[in-house]
């Protein structure tokens, strides 16, 4: 009986604990990250990005199993630096931000693709319209604990029904768009 009690005070002390392995959120830095989206129109090349938008990361690279992503983004938030472009963005003939005032990208399933190349396998929801993605993104460490993760998705906006009436027309504005984004982020420290 004793014995048994003392393998087991063993092997309890040569495990690390369980919280040590678990994923940890992380702080994304707002000011120092960037979600924009480039897109053609009349065969120029355009980007524009969202400066509303929020992330829940839950990452460890050695606990993937337990990682996941949610990421929201406030369509209404949309800039191009022209007025008249983002207006007709936000209007029921694009994003129509009245009706569909968010886009959400949600992953349970990271896996990693060789050194600091990951894949977040998920759902991206844009007007009410939900498609399986895979998000490619490498890491690479910033500045004391900070670390960046930058990544492309490319998407067919028409896919989402961004494009409605004469906007479904691509002669004008392509439907290939890609998504581009800078994140820095930090680890929340364990209390």
């Amino acid at each position: 009986m004793r014995l048994t009690a003392f393998l087991l005070l063993l092997l309890g002390l040569a495990l690390p604990p369980a919280a040590a392995q678990e994923a940890a959120p992380w702080t994304v830095e707002e000011d120092r990250s960037r979600l924009a989206f480039l897109f053609t129109q009349s065969g120029s090349q355009y980007e524009g990005s969202f400066g509303d938008w929020t992330a829940e990361i839950v990452f460890d690279r050695q606990d993937l199993e337990n990682s996941s992503l949610e990421i929201v983004i406030d369509i209404g938030s949309v800039d191009t630096g022209n007025d008249d472009r983002d207006g007709l963005l936000r209007s029921s003939m694009l994003f129509d931000t009245f009706t569909y005032p968010e886009a959400r990208f949600h992953s349970d399933e990271l896996v990693s693709t060789g050194d600091d190349r990951f894949e977040a396998r998920g759902r991206l929801t844009i007007r009410d319209v939900t498609r399986e993605v895979v998000l490619p993104f490498t890491l690479s460490e910033a500045e004391g604990d900070a670390v960046l993760a930058e990544g492309r998705l490319d998407i067919d906006r028409l896919d989402y029904g961004v494009g409605q009436g004469q906007w479904q027309d691509t002669a004008m504005v392509a439907d290939a768009v890609a998504i581009v984004f800078q994140v820095l982020a930090t680890r929340a420290r364990s209390r």
